[in-house]
């Protein structure tokens, strides 16, 4: 029961942020809502949260680092073909298999395809472990794949 209270508290935290009002008023309507919600939606949660071990931190940073770089580039591209409509878009769906086992991982590899501008992860067949990735520019599907191993292994170093 304590983790839900937890849960919820944090919840709450997030409630202030996301309504701009930091008022004693809105934490305790966020714990009105948030502890009956995290008790509801408990089985959705995983048995033990493994946070990140101190000695994996350093590849976290680095993913991030490197996320955040292929967000502003692809930001820019995106906002250039915006710009200059002249620019040919060739959009294409490719298929991308992972070697990640961890679902954490996976997860997080797949929304960062996703908040990258441009990409899009449409799809994840179990079976063959593969994403099916929409590319607004499909000319460069080798430099998007070596992107994407890229922090598969950053991934995996962290999550592993």
């Amino acid at each position: 029961m304590r983790k839900y209270i937890f849960y919820g508290l944090t919840l709450s935290i997030a409630w202030i942020f996301v309504t701009g009002s930091p008022t004693l008023a809105t934490f305790i309507q966020g714990i009105l809502f948030s502890i009956p919600i995290t008790y509801v939606f408990r089985r959705f949660y995983p048995g033990n949260l493994k946070l990140i071990k101190l000695e994996k931190l350093p590849y976290l940073v680095e993913y991030l680092a490197f996320f955040l770089e292929a967000l502003v580039a692809s930001n820019l591209e995106v906002a250039q073909r915006l710009l200059r409509p002249s620019k040919e878009i060739q959009p294409e769906i490719i298929e991308y298999e992972s070697t990640l086992e961890n679902p954490t991982a996976l997860a997080v590899l797949a929304d960062s395809i996703t908040l990258t501008p441009g990409t899009l992860t449409v799809d994840h067949e179990e079976e063959t472990n593969t994403l099916l990735i929409h590319c607004l520019n499909g000319k460069c599907t080798d430099q998007t794949k070596k992107d994407i191993r890229k922090w598969e292994n950053l991934l995996m170093k962290t999550f592993g």
